[in-house]
């Protein structure tokens, strides 16, 4: 047994665990800070990003590789709902004119499925996919067809 162990104190104790929690307290401040920093720069890049053709292309080969494997929708993209004007609450009510909440490129995504996939048959969609800590996290955008034609 070394001298550490015989001289065991509660205040020892008592100092280990305030010194672990502050550990602990410190490693959850920096995660949320990296978070803070990654969702400030994916709002940026949503903000000043243009559709490309090559965009396009991807999306429309998964929704053909989609439909092929029986599915009846392909999800474009998973963003936090936290860049959403009103963090989301349009999208997770279902709420008329939840689309306009979209900021940036999402917005000229639904622009885009309006002018060339709408007029195919193609539905367009939005829904929170995750709730941590009870409040709507993460949105998918979708894009649908139905099951058979009529």
């Amino acid at each position: 047994m070394s001298d550490a162990e015989r001289s065991l104190t509660v205040a020892a104790l008592f100092a280990a665990k305030d010194a672990a929690q502050a550990r602990r307290r410190a490693e959850e401040a920096a995660a949320l800070e990296a978070r803070h920093a990654e969702l400030k720069a994916f709002t940026e890049k949503l903000l000043t990003y243009e559709i490309t053709e090559e965009d396009k292309e991807r999306a429309l080969l998964k929704i053909r590789r989609a439909f092929d494997n029986g599915e009846k929708e392909a999800m474009l993209i998973r963003f936090p709902s936290e860049i959403c004007e009103d963090l989301g609450r349009r999208i997770n009510n279902r709420l008329d004119g939840w689309q306009d909440t979209l900021p940036g490129v999402l917005k000229h995504v639904h622009a885009w499925w309006e002018a060339e996939l709408a007029p195919g048959g193609f539905t367009f969609g939005a829904r929170v996919l995750d709730y941590p800590g009870g409040m709507p996290g993460d949105v998918g955008l979708f894009i649908g067809w139905p099951d058979h034609l009529e």
